[in-house]
């Protein structure tokens, strides 16, 4: 000490300002860095800034008082008069005192005073600051956390109440920002609205009811949740006051408040940001978390429109329509184009809807490109979505799931996509497990659709039939999706009669160009898989409704060209797939699946040359790399088919078991009919007949459409092949399923049903 106060004595006042601002400089950065790495309170920082403003007029005033009383300017003139001290060590012991101990000539305004009072206030800092974080962690007076007193625990779910406003517009925006932060936390688990549904029914209130305070209260004393954060938005002259309260415990007092403030509309944003962190605090959350959480304008958007429209995109799509939801979204990244999230929820919002691939691949890339600009959840799901359309990388979209399940178990869209990729992968029963604590957490579209997907795939139709129940009860608005649903598996598994049952009645049910859409759908299968033509090209007209769910025009033109190849007339059908072909190709991307329909098709009618010409225009065109993995694969089938119908099945079987067993699950019975194809091709008749089989036996949901190209043709080679083999029994079989499923069709379909009823008389079946 005594060596540091000399030194310090030695230098001039501009020297020890400029040590004195080094040393400044040099004391926040470890502040700074020691309150990111143990997680300090906020406060430390402005405190430490506070000391040395305080100390700095005090180390100069010491610096002027010693430099004028023997500091360097006395050393450099005459010395200093004193007596000689009789011994040499006396006089070293005099001159060091004089040096370390200048209090006779600075009075107060000492070093040594300078010093220890500078190491006095941050001691006290440090004191206040343990103090603090034990007040904190012990439960102990305003400091402590909910967590800490017991009022909540770690991880409990709370309900975010309405925001009330004189606008509400203005609480929409703060309540959808304050939930995304919030869902951030460890520490705390907002329950999502959809999961209040039933709460509120037996409220005797409407699922879509808004969730009041007083509402949130009651579903909270009913259903045992211990907390509600409730708040309002006040206009202040041109700015906003936020004000926020977390309330809990028997009476359903006010266990904290908070509040926060916005001179303008544009400073709503970092108000939100500033009441959510406040709540992250005082509920438990670690200091060094919620100091690391990234600004909410960066994970989200600093536009508050694109803001505005983000959350009416979010409400849409929740309530079932997905049109108005993409349009909304892409009315969000409009305004701000580096919004992540609205990519992100662009891209599934169109894969949902099945259409528009390369905008849906593109949203998916752009997203993950902005990672950096998500929150942690939305980072890895970002990944998820990528690796699934983009890039195709199996693993990785589990482990992206799997990431967010770590920091999140419930968190809904997480189980759902595992589980989705799980089905593909063909386990089922550990998918249909994650569907169901995904639809236990909350009612959605795609969680109800997907669990009665999954039972309906493993035989438990009835159990698939209750989820479709629950969705309508819970989601009336997308009442029409889940009643085609229901049609499409009677259309499945066989149960046609049953299936024109619930048809009849549902174009009068379910208005809307969606809805007719599907329900020309509806009819278009019933009739094609029975062999009635005329009545299935009366049902395309309708079809036309509404592209996302029955395809573009080349898709339409696909299913009449069928009708026209099963009356024997392919140059017909061949004809109407080019020239529609032709008349849209400019119109959509060719990444679209438009190539692999008409190509397939033209394929299978014999048109190679025409196909062949398509086909080097598309790969021409459109790079691999730019297709995603479900165009890739589509493309990868295409070179299969080509070998297939050139004459080389042989070398068509590697390639399309490849696709099988990177797809087992959902890919199995598209890539069974091929399969059987190309083996019934190179006269494998065993192969031929397994492949068959398994086409026909395979439980995958929404095999209707299929069907009604495929299955009359499937049964009635089945009966040629078994007859080819010598199993009489089973060819009369085949032969009697085939006549009874066209036993209504057209006349020019007739001769074909009387010869198979012939066949089975034949073949010792009896009469058929």
């Amino acid at each position: 000490m005594k060596s540091l106060i000399h030194e310090i004595h030695r230098r001039s006042l501009w020297q020890v300002l400029g040590i004195y601002l080094a040393g400044s400089w040099v004391a926040l950065q470890v502040v700074e860095q020691l309150t990111e790495a143990a997680g300090l309170p906020d406060w430390v920082r402005p405190f430490s800034l506070v000391l040395l403003i305080i100390g700095f007029p005090i180390v100069m005033a010491t610096a002027f008082v010693q430099e004028g009383m023997g500091g360097p300017g006395a050393a450099a003139g005459a010395p200093d008069e004193a007596l000689p001290a009789a011994d040499p060590r006396e006089a070293r012991d005099v001159a060091a005192f004089q040096a370390a101990e200048p209090t006779v000539r600075g009075g107060l305004f000492t070093w040594r005073n300078a010093i220890f009072g500078g190491m006095a206030a941050f001691a006290l800092l440090g004191a206040l600051t343990v103090a603090y974080l034990f007040m904190r962690t012990a439960g102990i007076g305003p400091a402590a956390t909910l967590v800490a007193q017991g009022v909540i625990e770690e991880g409990a779910e709370v309900i975010l109440a309405d925001f009330e406003s004189a606008e509400a517009e203005h609480a929409d925006i703060v309540e959808s920002l304050l939930r995304i932060d919030l869902l951030e936390s460890p520490t705390i688990d907002v329950v999502e609205r959809s999961e209040l549904a039933d709460a509120l029914g037996r409220m005797e209130l409407d699922a879509e009811a808004p969730i009041t305070a007083d509402v949130a209260r009651e579903i909270a004393a009913r259903e045992g949740y211990p907390a509600v954060i409730q708040g309002e938005v006040r206009t202040a002259g041109g700015g906003f006051v936020l004000t926020a309260s977390i309330v809990g415990g028997e009476a359903w007092r006010s266990l904290a408040g908070f509040r926060a403030t916005a001179r303008t509309e544009d400073d709503l944003i970092p108000a939100i940001e500033s009441l959510s962190r406040d709540i992250r605090d005082k509920s438990g959350e670690s200091l060094r978390s919620v100091q690391r959480a990234p600004a909410l304008s960066t994970v989200t958007t600093a536009s508050l429109e694109a803001l505005r429209l983000y959350s009416r995109a979010d409400d849409t799509e929740r309530g079932g329509d997905l049109v108005g939801a993409v349009e909304l979204y892409e009315r969000a990244i409009e305004a701000d184009p580096d919004f992540a999230m609205a990519h992100r929820k662009l891209g599934v919002a169109l894969g949902n809807l099945g259409i528009r691939v390369d905008d849906r691949l593109a949203a998916f890339t752009r997203a993950y490109e902005l990672l950096d600009r998500l929150p942690d959840t939305e980072r890895y799901l970002a990944e998820s979505y990528y690796h699934r359309a983009v890039t195709g990388e199996t693993p990785r979209v589990i482990q992206a799931n799997e990431r967010v399940l770590e920091i999140d178990p419930e968190h809904n869209i997480a189980l759902n996509n595992l589980a989705v990729v799980l089905r593909e992968l063909g386990r089922r029963e550990e998918a249909q497990r994650l569907f169901e604590q995904s639809l236990e957490n909350e009612v959605r579209l795609q969680s109800v659709q997907n669990l009665a997907r999954v039972r309906f795939e493993t035989g438990d139709q009835q159990g698939g039939m209750d989820v479709l129940d629950l969705g309508i009860e819970r989601l009336p608005t997308a009442a029409w999706v889940f009643d085609d649903m229901r049609i499409q598996q009677f259309l499945d598994v066989g149960e046609y009669d049953v299936a024109d049952d619930y048809s009849a009645g549902y174009a009068e049910q379910h208005r809307g160009a969606r809805a007719s859409a599907a329900h020309a759908r509806q009819r278009y299968v019933l009739a094609a898989v029975r062999g009635r033509l005329a009545d299935a090209e009366n049902a395309t007209a309708g079809m036309e409704g509404d592209p996302s769910i029955s395809g573009h025009p080349v898709s339409i033109a696909r299913s009449r060209a069928a009708l026209e190849a099963a009356r024997g007339d392919t140059a017909a059908a061949v004809a109407r797939l080019l020239d529609t072909h032709e008349a849209v190709r400019s119109e959509y991307s060719p990444s679209q699946s438009l190539v692999p329909i008409t190509v397939s098709w033209l394929l299978a009618w014999g048109a190679t040359d025409e196909a062949a010409r398509i086909n080097a225009e598309w790969e021409s065109e459109v790079d691999e790399a730019t297709l995603g993995q479900a165009g890739r694969d589509a493309r990868a089938r295409l070179g299969a088919l080509f070998l297939i119908f050139e004459g080389s099945p042989a070398e068509a079987i590697p390639i399309l078991e490849g696709l099988e067993r990177s797809c087992p699950g959902t890919c199995a019975r598209a890539s069974a009919h091929d399969l059987a194809i190309a083996h019934d091709r190179m006269g494998d008749v065993e192969n031929a007949i397994s492949h068959y089989e398994r086409y026909l036996s395979d439980p995958q949901a929404a095999r209707g459409m299929n069907d009604a190209w495929y299955l009359a043709d499937t049964l009635e080679r089945l009966g040629e092949l078994h007859a080819a083999q010598g199993d009489d029994a089973a060819a009369a079989r085949y032969y009697s399923r085939f006549a009874e499923l066209w036993d209504g069709a057209d006349d020019v379909l007739q001769p074909r049903v009387q010869a198979a009823r012939a066949r089975v008389v034949e073949l010792g079946g009896g009469t058929s």
